[in-house]
């Protein structure tokens, strides 16, 4: 409930509008305003043509009810107060305020991804958190990021896979080893890909095997490919003449990189771990952060690796690591961690909140209060004045910004439809 004097408003926001910040304004005494349909951050009237439009539904405090067009999130905005001359104060619009992120997901196809991942096979459990058609993250958010994908794989060369193994290289699970029969021959890498592009759910699922591809793990043929792609891209326009936006590399995958493909060295793969951090370092020097996730968390030797191409990937965030689930539902929440910080939750106020005053405020998430997180000059992290070096609730973003940050972040990109209360007193807060 943000709340000055006898005023509030009550927001329910849906999930996808993690990218979109809602405005809540409180207006001069009137009467109460006819519901305002908000195309692209313009109020319009008519049908809406788009299930990402957000549509914004007046209502008194005796009708709760608010309704969406074509799937597209609601603002619920409730003013009890009453004015002079016996008027409602309060009404509500919704802006498109952020410029889509690219987001670009890199994904090893090798068959090692066939192994047993929580009842399903890790190809599976990751193809499904991502495309599932109900529930999957690119379905549910592709009208408001810019997804693109490279699957990769290679060709196998028995005499170098045998060769790496006695090098300490990890086993292949017997699953894998039909797979790897029929990748004797051909180029390598052997890459899918779809570019970045909002609305890109269906061209991805198309594109996404059912299965694994199958081959070896050349990562840093498939990853230096990619920046090179990407790089350019950093501060450009898009054909529609918008800005591209941040741009966020996803890297998935549950082996080191090896270059057994036919035709390659063989080796321990130093080599090509080196090269992994090194295009991963070209991205980081452009601008483009890289997250990972390893599948196979049991793997000392790939984790050592894995976290060092997480912590090269965010170089500002000392934080950075590498996220490893165990299980698919683990997975959803590995990858909506990632989508949170790019995509950001921020619901921007019409006023201004003094700023290192906020903590008197108070802020619900599902009617339950969330703590509110500071960070001092030192860097350190305070969350309802308790030290924490991964904070988890909300922060002030800026004097007309809240973020929700860490798993209120997650839980708000997961929901199916949160509702996000915010109380300060009118001595900290100021509205527009």
């Amino acid at each position: 409930m943000l709340q000055v004097g006898r005023e509030h408003i009550m927001r329910r926001v849906s999930p996808l509008l993690s990218t979109v910040l809602c405005t809540a304004a409180l207006s001069a005494c009137g009467a109460p305003e006819a519901p305002a349909k908000v195309r692209g951050g313009r109020a319009s009237s008519g049908a809406m043509s788009s299930a990402i439009t957000p549509v914004v539904k007046m209502v008194d405090s005796t009708n709760m009810s608010a309704a969406a067009g074509s799937g597209g999130p609601v603002v619920k905005a409730s003013p009890p107060a009453i004015g002079g001359q016996g008027k409602v104060c309060a009404s509500a619009t919704v802006q498109l305020m952020k410029v889509p992120p690219t987001v670009y997901f890199v994904i090893d196809g090798s068959g090692s991804m066939c192994a047993q991942f929580g009842g399903v096979t890790r190809w599976q459990a990751l193809r499904s958190a991502l495309l599932e058609p109900t529930k999957g993250l690119v379905h549910r958010l592709q009208g408001l990021v810019k997804f693109g994908i490279t699957l990769y794989d290679g060709t196998i060369n028995s005499a170098l896979s045998m060769l790496t193994l006695a090098t300490g290289g990890a086993q292949n699970p017997p699953c894998a080893v039909a797979a790897s029969r029929a990748k004797m021959l051909g180029m390598c890498p052997q890459l899918i890909e779809s570019p970045p592009a909002l609305n890109n759910a269906m061209t991805i699922d198309m594109v996404y095997p059912q299965r694994e591809l199958g081959g070896s793990t050349p990562t840093d043929r498939a990853l230096g490919p990619v920046m090179d792609r990407l790089i350019p891209m950093v501060g450009m326009q898009a054909p529609d003449g918008q800005p591209v936006g941040e741009i966020y590399v996803i890297l998935a995958t549950d082996g080191a990189p090896n270059d057994i493909c036919t035709g390659g060295t063989g080796g321990d793969g130093s080599a090509q771990r080196q090269a992994v951090i090194a295009a991963v370092d070209r991205g980081a020097a452009a601008g483009i952060t890289t997250s990972v996730i390893s599948l196979a968390g049991d793997d000392a030797m790939l984790q050592a690796h894995l976290e060092e191409v997480a912590k090269h990937g965010d170089p500002m965030n000392p934080n950075a690591h590498t996220l490893s689930p165990n299980n698919p539902d683990e997975l959803v929440m590995a990858l909506a961690q990632i989508l949170g910080g790019a995509v950001g939750c921020n619901v921007a106020l019409r006023g201004t909140v003094s700023v290192g005053q906020e903590c008197l405020g108070k802020v619900e998430q599902n009617g339950a209060a969330i703590p509110c997180c500071q960070q001092a000059a030192s860097g350190e992290w305070m969350c309802d004045h308790a030290p924490t070096g991964a904070p988890n609730g909300w922060r002030l973003a800026d004097a007309h910004t809240i973020e929700l940050v860490g798993d209120s972040c997650t839980q708000f990109l997961l929901g199916s439809g949160d509702v996000l209360a915010a109380t300060f007193p009118c001595e900290v807060f100021n509205p527009d």
